[in-house]
Formats: C-alpha cells, sequence, structure tokens
C-alpha cells in the first residue's frame, strides 16, 4: 500500500513539473518573410522659377515659370536602371504654348562612375516663332537630341560632371535655312560645403557650356552660370547666376524686343520625390 500511495505521488509531482519545463524549453520563432522590394519606382516634382533659362537663354522672356515632370523607374540590377519621362515648364507665349521633354535612357553606376545614356524629344505644342534663329511664325520648332551624361564622385563633398547633347537635324529643318545639327557640351561640379543647420544642406554647382548650331544666320555661344543651392528634405532652394558670350549680341532680343541672353539671377524652387519614399 505503502509502494502505491508512493508511486501515486511520483507521478503527480512529475505531472505538476511538466508544464514548468515545458515553459522554460526554447521556442523557434516562426520564419518572417520579407518581400523583395519592387523594382519599379516613380519619381516626379514641381518647381517655381523666377525665369526659364535654357543654356543661359531666357525661354519665358524674363518672367516666373512653372514647371514639373514625371518619371517612370526600372532598377534592372545594381548598376543599371532604365527610365522613360516627361517635363514641362511654361514659356514666352510668342515662343511657343509650352515646351514638354519626353525622354527616356539608362543610367549606370560603377563605383563612383556614373553614366546616363538617353534621347530627347523637346516638344513645342501649338504655333511658336523661334526668338534666336527666326523661322516663319506658326512652324514647328519641335526636335530631338541624344546625349550622355558621365559623372565621377571623387570625394563625399565633390562630385564633377559633364554633358554631350547632340541632335542631327535641328528643329527638323522646318523654316530654318541651312539647317543641319545642334547641341551642347559642359562642365559641372557639385560642391557640398562642410556644414548645414537644422538638417539643411549646401552646395555650389558652377557650370560652363557651349551651346552650337548650323544653320544660316544662327548663333553658337558660350554659357556659363554657379548655384548656392539648399536642401531641406524633398525642398530645394536654387539660387543661381546666369551669363552668356551673347548678352550684348543682336541675336539676343527676342521677338518681343527683350534682351534673353543677358547676365541675371534666377531663383528656384523645387519640391522632388519617389513613390516608394512616400510608403
Amino acid at each position: 500500500m505503502k509502494k502505491v500511495l508512493m508511486s501515486v505521488l511520483a507521478a503527480m509531482t512529475v505531472s505538476a513539473a511538466a508544464p514548468a519545463f515545458a515553459a522554460d524549453m526554447p521556442v523557434k520563432a516562426p520564419k518572417m518573410v520579407v518581400a523583395a522590394p519592387s523594382p519599379w519606382d516613380i519619381a516626379f516634382g514641381v518647381a517655381f522659377t523666377t525665369d526659364y533659362r535654357l543654356r543661359g537663354v531666357s525661354q519665358s522672356n524674363n518672367r516666373p515659370a512653372v514647371q514639373g515632370y514625371f518619371e517612370l523607374q526600372y532598377n534592372v540590377n545594381d548598376w543599371l536602371k532604365l527610365y522613360a519621362g516627361l517635363w514641362g515648364s511654361s514659356l514666352n507665349p510668342s515662343f511657343a504654348n509650352a515646351e514638354i521633354d519626353i525622354s527616356g535612357g539608362a543610367r549606370m553606376a560603377f563605383g563612383n562612375f556614373g553614366l546616363d545614356l538617353g534621347y530627347v524629344y523637346y516638344y513645342y505644342p501649338g504655333p511658336a516663332a523661334v526668338q534666336l534663329v527666326g523661322p516663319p511664325a506658326g512652324s514647328s520648332i519641335s526636335f530631338g537630341d541624344f546625349y550622355a551624361k558621365p559623372s565621377y564622385k571623387v570625394a563625399d563633398w565633390l562630385t564633377l560632371g559633364a554633358v554631350v547633347d547632340y541632335g542631327n537635324n535641328f528643329n527638323n529643318g522646318v523654316g530654318i535655312a541651312g539647317s543641319k545639327v545642334a547641341g551642347y557640351y559642359s562642365g559641372n561640379a557639385m560642391i557640398t560645403l562642410p556644414f548645414s543647420f537644422n538638417g539643411v544642406t549646401v552646395a555650389v554647382n558652377p557650370e560652363i557650356g557651349r551651346q552650337f548650331v548650323q544653320c544660316t544666320g544662327c548663333t553658337s555661344f558660350t554659357y556659363w552660370d554657379v548655384g548656392l543651392i539648399f536642401n531641406f528634405k524633398a525642398a530645394t532652394l536654387d539660387l543661381r547666376y546666369w551669363d552668356t558670350s551673347m548678352r550684348n549680341s543682336p541675336a539676343a532680343i527676342n521677338l518681343l524686343g527683350n534682351n534673353v541672353a543677358k547676365s541675371t539671377f534666377v531663383a528656384t524652387l523645387k519640391f522632388d520625390t519617389t513613390w516608394s519614399s512616400l510608403k
């Protein structure tokens, strides 16, 4: 009888201890399945500028302009990104109703070296009359160019860049005598200053370039500019000085009698973001 009682007590002791023992055992957590990031993204933004300058020449008759863009991006891998987008700006009404740039290409990165290769079509809807070369009013002045934009990150505070842009039929040859080729090349630098305040970074962005055109009565010229850039998250304020080698040339006078290639200061406020950063 005593042996039976002891067996029952032992069984009760093991039963009581079992839950505590099980609770102390490590439990293997279930694996969390993390979805791979989408290779697709959308970049977009808007800008407000006191004067839309294209390579030193005002496209808005020395007046303010509103601009915006939309770009679809596809990340093929760590070093290659494909893109296609639209960029638009208001213009001087005597020039065209608007400018719409349709572009597509590929951006590549190899260590500190970057390269952007693409094509852009400058579309000017509505009747137009060009400021500098002057085809008949109502002629189409839309045209397309191929471009290459190499860059090299020398240090965290310094990136050097260049642009080579070329088209073999400037303005489609419509209304422009002797029209052949046009394009431009330039060099630039982005210099990040060694200080920031309340999350605002400051950079200096100098550039010098050459616009070349081959047509009867056309004028090739050199332009240069330097900007002081303040950036805070998605907002950028660009304060820039522009000048050109033809600022005193009769070719700088547009159809409204204004000098559109003179030296000037331009302020631009931009907001840029991507769809992925909003999620």
